[in-house]
Parts: structure tokens; C-alpha cells; sequence
């Protein structure tokens, strides 16, 4: 690393100009030695005799953070913009992380303002980091405000910030209002933005979070799933009476259909009879679905 800084020492000497993605590497690597002194004077060097760019400085900004040196990243900061250097959403989600690992909410909260006025468009990360230091300080109220501006932005959560939600909700013992907000989530939206993955994973972490869904969940992924990829869905179904979530004519009604017109009209059959021996009645979509098996079987279908 050092033979890399003479190297550049060098270069500028005899009148070259430092090259910013040579000083950015420099940057990183100083910092991730502990050598905040020579990170330093490498982005006075690039200031001096190069042009740096908001990735340069997003890696000094970084490596100030991670060092503790929060005070001096707000400097710098300052310095980007005296020199027409506007920050970019992940200037503002380093420095708000750095905020919230420290326990310093409400300046991180205050930099979520700066970034608005900035004209920059806060990311899902952005609002998860948030979230989570604020459940951490005990402000579910606040947190799911947060959400919902989240949610008021156009931006859609991912798999980390439900987890957030829910882990916070039920290590401050709000079992009850954490079930309640994966009632009002269901798997409705995931599904029906394609997300199954999540969706399903979704589902897992409810259970390993003792926040078992209901049957109501599953029938919207399995539903969705079963336009996708049946095979997918007979697994997750094959699970429900071992999840404590037996199926209801609802759920068979869904399998029915989808094993039917996946060609697998034998299981079809089957399920239909498993479904009146556990004592199930059928309804009159189940009544409509057999019809129209026995028309395509007395026609050839």
C-alpha cells in the first residue's frame, strides 16, 4: 500500500494528474488499516491534483465512520458541497447508519431531512436502517410510522425490513400486534407483485417467530403458486397439517384446480375424496370443478 502512495506522491510531482479511481483504492485500503492520516492526505492529493467524484468521497465519508469520527465526516460533507459536490443517497445512508449504530436517532432522523431538502430520494435501506434504531430505542409507534412513509414514498419493502417489523414487535412481547401486522400484510402484495420467494420465506420467518400464519396466508401464496409452478405449491401443501394450519375447502378447492390443469387429473380426483373423509364440505366451487371433470371425461378431455 505504501509502495501505491509513493507511487502517486511521484506522479503528481512530475506533474501528472491523480488518478481517482487509483486514489479511491488508496482510500479504502488506508482506512481498512487503520490509516486515517494517509487516507487523508490522499483526497488532499486528488483535491489537489486530480478530480474526485462522490464515489471517492462516499469511501472517505465511510472509512470516517467506521473510525468514529462522525464529526469530522460531517465536515467533510460540508466540504463536498462548497466544491459543488452534491451528496447522493449513499453519502446519506452511511452517515445515517453511522448515526443510528452510535444511539443517535435524532440526528440521524434530522439527516433524513437534510437528504429531502437535498433533493435526493430516500431508498427502502434508507427508511430499514431507521426503522430498526428506532425499534431499538423502543418506538414501535414511531417505527411504523416511519413504514408507512416508507410505503407513502412508492418504495417496497424487502424481506429485511418486514424482519425488522416483526423481531422487534416480539421481542418488546407485542406478540399480538405482530401477528396483527402480518394479518394486514398477508402474502396479498407480495404475491401479487411476483415476489413468491419472499412470500414464502415470509411465511418461515412468521413460524420460527411463533407468529404462526393462517390459513388465509397459505391460500394466497398457494394460489399464487399454483399459476407459477404446481409442483412448488403441492410442497408448501403437503406441509400445512405439520404447521399447525390444517387446509380448508378454500385450500383444496385452489389444489384441485391446478392439479386438474396440470394434467395431474388422477391426484385431482384424489384430493377431492381426501377432502370429504377428513369431513370437509365441499363447496360450490368444489361442486363446479367436479362438473366440469366429469364433462371433460365423458367428452375425452
Amino acid at each position: 500500500m505504501m509502495r501505491v502512495f509513493y507511487f502517486l506522491e511521484c506522479m503528481v510531482n512530475l506533474g501528472y494528474k491523480a488518478d481517482v479511481i487509483l486514489c479511491t483504492k488508496l482510500i479504502k485500503g488506508f482506512f481498512n488499516s487503520k490509516s486515517v492520516d494517509k487516507a487523508q492526505k490522499v483526497l488532499r492529493i486528488l483535491e489537489r491534483y486530480g478530480e474526485p467524484d462522490i464515489f471517492a468521497y462516499n469511501a472517505f465519508i465511510s472509512g470516517l465512520c467506521k473510525v468514529n469520527q462522525i464529526d469530522t465526516a460531517n465536515e467533510v460533507l460540508s466540504s463536498m458541497r462548497a466544491r459543488g459536490f452534491a451528496p447522493d443517497v449513499v453519502t446519506y445512508n452511511i452517515m445515517i447508519g453511522s448515526l443510528c449504530n452510535r444511539g443517535k436517532l435524532n440526528l440521524a432522523l434530522e439527516m433524513l431531512d437534510q437528504l429531502i431538502k437535498d433533493n435526493c430520494q430516500p431508498t427502502v435501506i434508507t427508511y430499514t436502517i431507521l426503522i430498526e434504531a428506532t425499534i431499538l430505542e423502543g418506538g414501535i409507534g414511531e417505527a411504523m410510522k416511519l413504514f408507512d412513509e416508507m410505503l407513502s414514498r412508492g418504495l417496497q419493502p424487502d424481506m429485511y425490513t418486514y424482519n425488522t417489523i416483526i423481531r422487534g414487535m416480539c421481542r418488546g412481547g407485542l406478540v399480538d400486534e405482530a401477528f396483527e401486522f402480518v394479518r394486514s400484510l398477508t402474502s396479498r402484495a407480495l404475491c401479487k407483485e411476483g415476489r413468491l420467494d419472499l412470500a414464502i420465506a415470509f411465511l418461515d420467518y412468521m413460524i420460527s417467530s411463533g407468529c404462526f400464519p393462517d390459513i388465509v396466508n397459505y391460500n394466497t401464496i398457494l394460489s399464487a403458486l399454483c399459476k407459477k409452478c404446481a409442483d412448488e405449491a403441492l410442497e408448501v401443501f403437503g406441509k400445512l397439517a405439520e404447521s399447525g394450519c390444517p387446509p380448508d375447502v378454500s385450500t383444496y378447492n385452489t389444489m384441485v384446480s391446478a392439479l386438474w390443469n396440470n394434467g395431474d387429473r388422477s391426484r385431482a380426483l384424489r384430493l377431492v375424496s381426501e377432502m370429504i373423509h377428513k369431513g370437509i364440505h365441499p363447496d360450490e366451487i368444489t361442486y363446479n370443478s367436479l362438473i366440469y371433470i366429469c364433462l371433460c371425461r365423458r367428452d375425452g378431455g
